[in-house]
């Protein structure tokens, strides 16, 4: 070891020397002053003692010395360390008698204390010997002696806790030694804020486009389920879910259902009572298998069964074949068809008529054909949307993923503790529109409509609506919201919803609109599977079972071992409004809108093949509009800590969006070295086509909260071809990178994550490229321009809205709330003496001040 870090000082300070004589390597020589205190730890006293003579000998030895400065900390008792781990059960007596410990990231901070220009300075005029050892080394320490302290202030402690326990016991009763997980109350709150990290923005709140809620729906269910697979997974495909989030899913399951008798609590599906504290043990591995990449089994259509699918193949008749049908016009029909080996003839005995097929004729006989792709991301095994409230009358009449489209926005809404109503008593109803899109559309209605029609099975006399694309977010406004404004429904592949959320921002920037319903959703089908599949574009399921690959990891972006996307389906919905409308009505804001823009790659030969046109959101370098935008909110191209890629998995798209990012950083004026971690949710979700993006916005709004980056865990080796960009870091496990929350309202210190990058890419060569701010930048517009008092009253009000809308949720499963409730008769009352709907409507539309009454219906 010693020997291994004098070389590497040695070679490390030639590097740039000869061409800056000025050039300095700055090396933190770790010190400590265990001096085989502890025992056990081989020869690292030995070693620590000999980097002392290194930092002295430097003073003398100016071949190599002149190229380097020393900080020479001397590190004293750290928690938590490999090494110092196991003596943490001593900290306690250790810090009674008078020695300062560490956490690791406090030592971390004092560290990187040492590496700050000045203390580089500082280091060209002698070696920083600085003293962190908290009183360790000043005197002796019995290591031994100290154990035998902390054995006895364990037992100690246990007998209390015995005599507590003993006290408290139900007589007869047993007291039990551990406690079964419950269902904890989920605290649901704004992000934590500093200002003093936010002194540098200049926007007010009206200049700023604030997302408010985001409501998801994808193979891992909602958001809030979704970010805990994410965090949780590993790589041996166990995933680690709170006992919220499986009563969550096992409710959309079907699994557990509340009734109030015979008495209160969850039932499962046999009608048997469930403990409550049982729930998690009991169904944890259940709700995991049903979530997820796995192999297909709902959501692909009647004729998928067992990795095949319904296809007819034409053969020809050897012998000829009658058939009967009812009346002479029909038998017709059939000779039409095929005139030369057709004929018919009257039954007289049955009143039919006879068709007779002649040898030679071609028929279409169905078969089962086995399909290459067999695994994709489906929404969880036995989600239904009537649970939410969806009547049973639209669950026939509408698209399956209308419907879903409509959950997602009444989560949206639901969770951040507002409805569509109290919008409309605030904001003119023509100022609140819709950009939702959609990839494919109804593709259920389209199978009816092409296929079913075909094969001239019964289909709805209206199925032809339901296949449009944009009557998916059509369903939203008409049944839900109500608003009158923009309707602008973008199709642009995989690349949907970011185009939607620009759409969105656009429309309120240009003042066409107050508050807009983005987002996208899309469906999964064996269509579309076996049609990507085709252009080789998604994974072959046998080529990576072959490789030894589990079903959940097939989705392996930026690993060397990829073989294309998982196809999966989902997306949401995302509400945004301006910063001021936000502020007035106490509206929580997720993250505000740094950067939005879509672009195109140019002249192309090839539909699917990415591109490199969002370079273009760099256009000027320092000087462009990403930068002026980002530095009114208070960010700086060394802020933005992360970037949600599109990482599809496939071969081209990886490489080439991982060139993208780390060519932008490096315009925009990022300093060398600055990581910028990667996030890669397809290889948990699939790839939702034109609802991806949700994941990835409502993804980057979770990580301002938490400041943890969850990890790729399909991820087992990083293409080389990913080397050249020294920017990216892709992580195998989750990183905490910032302060933060997690959903129990636990608060871990430290600066925020102030900004994330997003990149949606579609096929058409669409590019969508989102930049999202920490809502701190919103905080700080607030503060500065109406004052701190006016920042608390919004921020309790916002908080208000959160913990109803988790209330609501809650008191929705329970079946105790409304989840989804239908607009009543167009918001209008019944005709009566001095009211007339058709004159209230357009008196509405005509008059700026007209508003939604406070009941509910637009007054005369």
């Amino acid at each position: 070891m010693l020997w291994g870090v004098e070389r590497a000082i040695a070679g490390f300070s030639h590097i740039g020397a000869d061409a800056n004589v000025q050039h300095k390597l700055h090396v933190v020589l770790p010190g400590s002053p265990n001096r085989g205190v502890f025992g056990g730890d081989g020869a690292y006293g030995e070693v620590k003692s000999a980097f002392d003579a290194i930092v002295n000998r430097a003073r003398a030895e100016k071949v190599w010395s002149s190229r380097v400065t020393f900080a020479h900390p001397k590190i004293g008792w750290v928690r938590g360390t490999g090494l110092m781990g196991g003596n943490d059960p001593l900290v306690a007596v250790v810090e009674r008698h008078g020695i300062h410990t560490y956490s690791t990231a406090q030592i971390a901070a004092k560290l990187l204390d040492l590496c700050t220009a000045e203390s580089r300075e500082q280091a060209l005029k002698a070696p920083l010997n600085v003293d962190l050892t908290g009183g360790l080394g000043s005197e002796p320490i019995d290591i031994k002696a100290l154990r035998t302290e902390a054995m006895a202030d364990a037992e100690k402690e246990a007998s209390s806790e015995k005599a507590a326990i003993e006290g408290e016991k139900p007589e007869g009763g047993a007291a039990g030694s551990t406690l079964k997980a419950l269902p904890t109350p989920i605290v649901t709150k704004q992000a934590p804020v500093d200002l003093a990290d936010w002194q540098n923005v200049t926007a007010r709140p009206e200049d700023e486009i604030v997302i408010v809620s985001v409501g998801e729906l994808g193979p891992w269910g909602s958001g809030r389920t979704r970010a805990q697979a994410e965090l949780g997974i590993h790589s041996d495909g166990t995933v680690d879910l709170s006992a919220g989030a499986v009563l969550e899913l096992a409710w959309n399951m079907g699994l557990l259902t509340w009734a109030d008798s015979p008495k209160p609590g969850w039932y499962d599906t046999d009608g048997n009572l469930v403990p409550e504290e049982d729930i998690a043990e009991r169904y944890h591995d259940e709700v995991v298998a049903r979530s997820g990449i796995r192999p297909f089994e709902e959501g692909m259509g009647d004729d998928y069964k067992d990795g095949a699918d319904e296809e007819e193949a034409e053969v020809f008749l050897d012998h000829d074949v009658t058939f009967s049908v009812p009346t002479r016009e029909v038998a017709a029909e059939y000779v039409k068809l095929d005139e030369a080996h057709t004929t018919i003839a009257p039954d007289e005995e049955s009143g039919e008529w006879n068709v007779t097929r002649h040898a030679g004729s071609m028929i279409r006989v169905p078969r089962r054909a086995t399909m290459t792709r067999t695994v994709g991301g489906q929404f969880p095994k036995g989600f239904d949307p009537t649970r939410w409230g969806i009547p049973a009358s639209m669950v026939g009449d509408v698209d399956k993923i209308a419907l879903w489209n409509i959950v997602t926005t009444v989560d949206a809404y639901l969770g951040a503790g507002f409805t569509p109503a109290e919008i409309l008593e605030s904001i003119h109803p023509s100022l609140v529109a819709s950009t939702q899109g959609t990839g494919f559309g109804g593709m259920m209605s389209m199978r009816k409509l092409y296929l079913d029609r075909f094969l001239n099975h019964e289909i709805p006399t209206d199925i032809l609506q339901e296949a449009l694309p944009n009557v998916v977010a059509a369903h939203v406004m008409q049944s839900y919201i109500g608003g009158y404004g923009n309707m602008i429904q973008p199709v642009s592949a995989c690349a949907t919803a970011a185009v939607s959320l620009e759409e969105g921002v656009d429309k309120i920037a240009l003042g066409k609109a107050d508050f807009v319903v983005t987002g996208a959703i899309d469906d999964i089908g064996v269509e579309s599977v076996i049609g990507f599949g085709n252009m080789n574009a998604t994974a072959n399921s046998e080529e990576m079972y072959g490789k030894g690959i589990d079903a959940r990891f097939f989705s392996r972006a930026n690993d060397r071992r990829r073989g294309g996307f998982l196809e999966s389906q989902g997306g949401g919905t995302i509400l945004v409004t301006r910063g001021d409308i936000a502020e007035k009505l106490g509206l929580p804001v997720a993250a505000v809108v740094g950067f939005i823009h879509s672009y195109a790659d140019g002249a192309h030969t090839s539909i699917p093949a990415p591109g490199l046109g969002a370079l273009a959101a760099g256009l000027g370098g320092k000087d462009s509009k990403l930068v002026h935008d980002l530095a009114k909110l208070g960010v700086s191209a060394d802020d933005i800590a992360v970037v949600s890629k599109h990482d599809t998995s496939t071969n081209a798209n990886d490489p080439n969006e991982s060139e993208l990012h780390n060519t932008l950083a490096h315009a925009i004026g990022r300093t060398d070295g600055n990581p910028l971690f990667v996030i890669s949710q397809k290889t948990l979700t699939g790839h939702a086509k034109g609802g991806a993006c949700i994941f990835q916005v409502n993804g980057l709004t979770q990580l301002f909260k938490s400041g943890v980056i969850p990890a790729n865990a399909s991820l087992d080796c990083v293409d080389p071809k990913l080397q050249r960009d020294d920017h990216m870091v892709w992580v195998r496990k989750p990183l905490r990178i910032g302060g933060g929350e997690d959903e129990f309202g636990r608060e871990t210190a430290g600066r925020p994550v102030k900004a994330g990058l997003a990149t949606s890419l579609g096929f058409g060569h669409v590019s969508g490229f989102v930049a999202l701010v920490h809502p701190g930048a919103f905080e700080a517009a607030v503060a500065k321009a109406d004052g701190e008092a006016a920042l608390e009253a919004w921020r309790e009000r916002a908080n208000a809205r959160l913990a109803a809308g988790q209330r609501h949720l809650e008191e929705g499963m329970m079946g105790r709330a409304a989840l989804y409730e239908p607009i009543d008769n167009r918001r209008f009352h019944e005709d009566h003496r001095g009211y007339d709907h058709h004159e209230v409507e357009k008196a509405m539309l005509l008059n700026p001040d007209a508003r939604l009454g406070a009941d509910g219906y637009y007054e005369a």
